[in-house]
């Protein structure tokens, strides 16, 4: 056990003025060395108490404010946490009607940031075929399918798989069972383009729709979704 010299010398004091002179045992230095520290945390907390009140009295002013000292200690009160969620955002960037069948149509979409996500739909004739293009590059052909809107009506569109790098982008739209006519797998550039030339020239009700997504952070308001609700909203 270690003790300070204010800590002996007080014991050696009070065994002084008790007129017993039996001596000091291991065992009451031991007792009153406790004694005595828990006195003096005692006297430690409400110093810390009243030292915590002053500061409240400077931070929390009754009417207005007024400068802390620097030797006051002051703290600051517990506030709930922020709660953090998210949302996507979507931006039409392309939408525009034509009508060529049977020929390459070019479109450029605009500028974005590379991390956005990217989607192309073709409205165009049930069961038709659509191939296209990006940078000038043969990338793919997609069937017509039926994409059901409100209510009864319904249309028909082929979803591309478009990079969100692209800039020019290029689609022809050719009658149904163009790609079969070929004989054998549509599998490059120069396949896409004798499946073009074969179909022949038509026209037809199209559009084609460009649209970019993200995600971005909220703490409200419409579309916010936090990690602790469920991911969909009811309904």
């Amino acid at each position: 056990m270690t003790i300070t010299e204010s800590e002996l010398r007080e014991i050696l004091d009070r065994e002084s003025e008790d007129g017993l002179h039996r001596g000091v045992t291991v065992a009451d230095v031991d007792r009153r060395v406790r004694r005595i520290r828990r006195r003096r945390l005692r006297a430690l907390g409400g110093t810390v108490a009243a030292g915590l009140a002053a500061a409240l009295a400077f931070t929390l002013p009754a009417g207005g404010s007024a400068p802390v000292p620097d030797d006051v200690w002051t703290g600051v009160m517990a506030q709930p946490s922020p709660r953090y969620g998210a949302r996507t955002v979507t931006d039409t960037i392309l939408a525009k009607k034509f009508s060529a069948m049977g020929e390459r149509v070019a479109f450029d979409l605009p500028e974005r940031r590379s991390e956005w996500m990217l989607w192309v739909l073709v409205r165009c004739p049930r069961q038709a075929e659509v191939l296209y293009w990006e940078e000038g590059v043969y990338h793919g052909a997609r069937l017509c399918n039926e994409l059901p809107e409100e209510g009864d009506r319904s249309d028909f569109f082929a979803s591309l798989r478009v990079e969100n790098g692209i800039k020019h982008l290029e689609v022809a739209v050719v009658p149904p069972g163009s790609i079969r006519k070929l004989g054998r797998p549509l599998i490059n550039d120069k396949d896409a383009r004798q499946v073009v030339r074969d179909a022949g020239k038509s026209r037809a009700d199209m559009s084609i729709l460009a649209t970019t997504s993200w995600i971005e952070s909220c703490d409200s308001g419409p579309g916010c979704r936090f990690a602790d609700e469920n991911r969909f909203p009811p309904g």
